[in-house]
């Protein structure tokens, strides 16, 4: 009974996880001008990369550096190269 519970509560867990997480937000015109709103479209998180050096993609914010190399902060603070 308890591995039952365990498992169903794990399930819901990623469910949620899976559903609410990778939330695009605002509209498509909105997040098209604001790079700083969340988007699942990898050709918008390009374009907005290109125009603006930096872009939320999946709950990530990437910058573009000065010398065109594309980095993210990781959860430690760290600068992590793409």
């Amino acid at each position: 009974m308890n591995v039952l519970i365990i498992v169903l509560l794990i399930a819901s867990i990623w469910l949620i996880r899976k559903l609410a997480w990778n939330v695009e937000e605002g509209s498509l015109a909105q997040r098209e001008l604001n790079p700083e709103l969340n988007t699942k479209s990898f050709d918008m998180h390009e374009r907005r990369l290109k125009q603006f050096s930096k872009s939320k993609y999946k709950n990530r914010l990437f910058y573009i550096g000065p010398d065109g190399s594309c980095y993210y902060y990781s959860s430690t603070g760290r600068k992590i190269f793409c």
